[in-house]
């Protein structure tokens, strides 16, 4: 008769999961905070961008009055610009600031970063697309910012500019790609491809991933039916 062997009982810590539980409650803690921090920074910052007139009109400090008064006042600048009366207030300002020469570069760039991130389609990312990589590098995500390159006649190719972002920073490089060598993606908004592509394909990305998978496989496909022909 075989006697049963003891088995090695766990430690506490190692039941109770302790290990697994902390990695949980990290993953679910440091985003939430990390948003709240950046907010309320935020906040804190518009906030005292009328600190000084507060406390000179009232004496005291009103928490929350800052950032109040930072609200209506870019309401009522895109009230004013939005009406033809009053937006030539806006017209001259724009032309006074690009006539000045070192202050011509900054407010041009920070400009088109703005209506890049936040103007509409007519000036933001107008969509989603893949680029191929040389070789067997696959491929990168990417956002299309110019239908149209009319600034640049020489280029030996009908081209666009493409965005593609960088993972984990805030940044990237733009490309001028021809037009024919990219992939789009019509069931990706540009919101999605760059979140996508910031995050380094991590995260909640599941769906956004198995479109892009369906996209590169069907077009692995394509090229596999219809090889190109011999140099």
């Amino acid at each position: 008769m075989t006697l049963p062997v003891p088995t090695a009982q766990k430690p506490l810590f190692q039941r109770i999961h302790l290990r697994r539980w902390f990695a949980q409650g990290l993953l679910i803690s440091l985003p939430i905070g990390l948003t709240i921090y950046v907010v309320l920074w935020i906040g804190g910052w518009l906030n005292n961008l009328f600190e000084t007139p507060i406390r000179a009109l009232f004496g005291v400090d009103i928490p929350g009055l800052g950032l109040l008064l930072t609200l209506m006042t870019i309401l009522g600048v895109g009230f004013l610009a939005s009406h033809v009366l009053t937006a030539w207030i806006f017209e001259k300002l724009n032309a006074v600031l690009e006539r000045i020469p070192v202050l011509h570069s900054l407010y041009s760039t920070i400009q088109e970063t703005v209506d890049l991130l936040f103007g509409g389609t007519d000036r933001g990312f107008r969509s989603a697309v893949l680029v191929r990589q040389g070789g067997d590098m696959g491929y990168i995500i990417g956002l299309v910012t110019r239908d149209t390159l009319s600034e640049l006649p020489r280029l030996p190719e009908d081209c666009i500019a493409v965005f593609i972002p960088m993972s984990y920073g805030v940044g990237g490089f733009t490309c001028l790609v021809p037009r024919d060598k990219v992939i789009p993606l019509p069931d990706l908004t540009p919101q999605q491809a760059l979140r996508f592509a910031m995050a380094g394909g991590v995260g909640g990305g599941k769906a956004i991933r198995d479109k892009l998978g369906a996209t590169t496989e069907s077009t692995r496909q394509t090229a596999t039916s219809h090889p190109e022909p011999d140099q």
